[in-house]
C-alpha cells in the first residue's frame, strides 16, 4: 500500500494525474519567458498587420540590440504617412501630414508588438491561467501556441504564437471573456537574427518643415494627488508621474496600473475655463477602452486595454489624495 492508502499503482496514477497540470503550467511560464528575452535580445526586421476594431494597419519593423540597448525603426505602410524611432531614453514620433515631430520618454510599460509582455512574469498566474495550445505554423514557421486566460472579467485573454527556434513572437490576439478576437497582430514577413545597419534605423522622413514637441516628465510630488480607491483585483499602482505634455504644453499627472500583463493609465489635468463639456460615456475601439469624466475642478481619462467595466470601476473611483 502507497502513503495515500491506495495500491501502489493506483497512487502513481493518481499523483501523475496531479503533476500534469503543475507542469503544464510551468513549461507554458517557460514560454512566456522565452517570448519575452526574444524581444528584446535579438535583431529581425518584418512587416507585420495590426487590426483592431474596424482598422487594418500594416507596419515594418527594424529592431536592433546593441550592447544590450535596443534600438528600433517603425514605419506605417498605409493610411497616413508616420515613423517612429525608439531608443532605450526616448520615442519619436514623425507626423509629416501634420508637419510635426513628437518628442517622449521611453514609458517602460508601454508595450508594443512583438514585445507586448512585461519583464517581470513571475505575477502573472495569480490573475490568469495560462497553458499551451496546440502546434501551428505562421509565416512559414512553425510556432507554439500558448493561451492566457484571465480568472475573472476585469480583464482580456491572450493568444500567443512563438516561433520554435527562437521563441520570438510571431502573432497575439487579444480577445474578450467570449473568445471573440478584438485586437491582432501578425507578421506577414519576419527575418530573425540578421544584421540591421545603423542607416537602416535611421528617419526618412523629411524634418525641414517639421515643427518638435517635447513631452518632459517635471519632479514627482512626494505623495501622488490623485488616488483610485477601487481597483479590480491583482491591480496595483506601479508609477506616477507628472508630464508636461508636448502638444499644449498642459500639465498632467499620470497614475499607472498593472496586474502584471494588462496596464491601465489614468490622466488627469486641471480643468480649463474655457474647456468644453465631455462625454462622461465608456467609449472602445478594439481592445482600448476609455473613459472621461470631471472631478472637482480637474479631468480625468482613464485609458487599457482591458474591459470597459474595468476602466468605469478605475475612473468612478479616482479622489484626490491627502497631502503630506
Amino acid at each position: 500500500m502507497s502513503p495515500l492508502g491506495l495500491p501502489a499503482p493506483v497512487s502513481a496514477i493518481c499523483l501523475l494525474l496531479i503533476s500534469i497540470p503543475v507542469y503544464a503550467a510551468a513549461e507554458a511560464q517557460d514560454w512566456l519567458i522565452r517570448i519575452n528575452r526574444a524581444a528584446r535580445e535579438l535583431n529581425y526586421d518584418g512587416v507585420f498587420v495590426y487590426q483592431h476594431g474596424a482598422q487594418l494597419e500594416t507596419m515594418r519593423i527594424l529592431h536592433r540590440v546593441v550592447d544590450g540597448g535596443v534600438e528600433e525603426r517603425l514605419v506605417s505602410l498605409t493610411g497616413p504617412a508616420r515613423e517612429v524611432i525608439r531608443t532605450e531614453r526616448e520615442v519619436r514620433c514623425y507626423l509629416p501630414d501634420q508637419k510635426s515631430v513628437v518628442v517622449e520618454p521611453r514609458r517602460l510599460n508601454h508595450k508594443n508588438f512583438p514585445a507586448i509582455l512585461p519583464d517581470q512574469l513571475p505575477g502573472i498566474g495569480e490573475n490568469y491561467v495560462i497553458e499551451l495550445g496546440r502546434p501551428a505554423r505562421v509565416v512559414g514557421r512553425n510556432v507554439q501556441r500558448v493561451l492566457i486566460r484571465p480568472r475573472d472579467d476585469y480583464r482580456y485573454g491572450y493568444q500567443l504564437w512563438a516561433d520554435d527556434e527562437t521563441g520570438l513572437l510571431l502573432k497575439a490576439d487579444i480577445t474578450d471573456s467570449k473568445g471573440a478576437v478584438l485586437e491582432q497582430f501578425m507578421f506577414t514577413q519576419v527575418n530573425i537574427g540578421g544584421d540591421i545597419s545603423p542607416a537602416s534605423l535611421l528617419p526618412q522622413t523629411p524634418t525641414t518643415e517639421l515643427k518638435w514637441h517635447r513631452d518632459t516628465e517635471v519632479p514627482t510630488p512626494s505623495t501622488e494627488s490623485w488616488r483610485a480607491m477601487r481597483l479590480p483585483k491583482g491591480f496595483k499602482l506601479s508609477r506616477t508621474v507628472i508630464r508636461k505634455m508636448a502638444l499644449g504644453g498642459r500639465l498632467v499627472q499620470q497614475l499607472v496600473y498593472t496586474d502584471g500583463l494588462a496596464a491601465v493609465s489614468v490622466f488627469v489635468e486641471k480643468r480649463s475655463e474655457h474647456a468644453e463639456p465631455i462625454r462622461e460615456l465608456p467609449t472602445r475601439v478594439g481592445a482600448l477602452s476609455a473613459h472621461s469624466r470631471p472631478v472637482d475642478d480637474h479631468y480625468a481619462t482613464v485609458v487599457g486595454a482591458v474591459p470597459a467595466k474595468t476602466i468605469t470601476m478605475i475612473s468612478n473611483s479616482l479622489v484626490p489624495a491627502p497631502g503630506p
